[in-house]
């Protein structure tokens, strides 16, 4: 049987990602992503050597989730919006009677509305990492590169093109929630150690304007 476009790694069962929801993970493959994000857990929690799990070996996962008491399968990654064979995965998934999330960092818009528009997911959760600004102080763009791209000294251009493509999903994101109903969307943001309690501040009052869901998850150190 041929391959899936998600890992055959352990599948994690949560209450807290989901907040009250009983959810499993599973992830694309981690080392795809467009960003370098300070102290990645995905990156450095799995062998990047890791294969794909088969369709009929994800079959019967998706069995024994159900009889768990698995009410929401969560794809994560990597960054799963760069995944090509995304669909089909997820076209079997929903087909097992499973509702789906993806986890995103927001900088590929256009295939959020492809996701949404061939009615794909039932909800998103969409990291919004820093403060979302017109302009940026010298001091903000070295310490938001180092948590975006973990190097300080990235080009500007590149803070600019994750800022923009951000607000757009958000937008989309949104769009969906308002039009769909969804209660399996969220916004959150990693409290990570290199934000102020301003920046924190900041990206509150960006997420509540939304009216989506926000909470601040704890930031672990990778080298602890």
């Amino acid at each position: 049987m041929p391959l899936s476009p998600f890992l055959d790694v352990e599948t994690p069962v949560t209450f807290k990602d989901q907040p009250g929801v009983q959810s499993a993970v599973l992830y694309t493959y981690i080392p795809l992503c467009n960003l370098e994000c300070f102290q990645c857990h995905n990156k450095l929690s799995f062998d990047s050597r890791s294969g794909f799990i088969s369709y009929e070996k994800l079959s019967e996962k998706l069995d024994k989730l159900k009889l768990l008491g698995v009410e929401l399968i969560i794809i994560s990654g990597g960054e799963p919006t760069l995944e090509k064979r995304l669909e089909e995965g997820l076209k079997f998934i929903r087909k097992a009677d499973f509702p789906v999330r993806i986890d995103t960092n927001g900088t590929l818009p256009d295939r959020i509305e492809e996701l949404i528009r061939n009615k794909m997911v039932d909800g998103f959760a969409l990291d919004i990492k820093i403060p979302i600004k017109d302009v940026y102080s010298d001091e903000e763009k070295a310490r938001f590169k180092q948590i975006l791209f973990s190097n300080k000294l990235e080009n500007d251009e590149k803070l600019s093109w994750y800022v923009e493509n951000l607000k757009k999903s958000v937008e989309k994101i949104k769009k969906f929630t308002l039009e769909n109903g969804s209660q399996l969307t969220i916004l959150r943001t990693v409290r990570y150690p290199l934000l102020t309690e301003k920046d924190l501040s900041d990206i509150r009052t960006f997420a509540e304007s939304t009216g989506i869901p926000y909470q601040i998850n704890p930031f672990y150190s990778v080298e602890a």
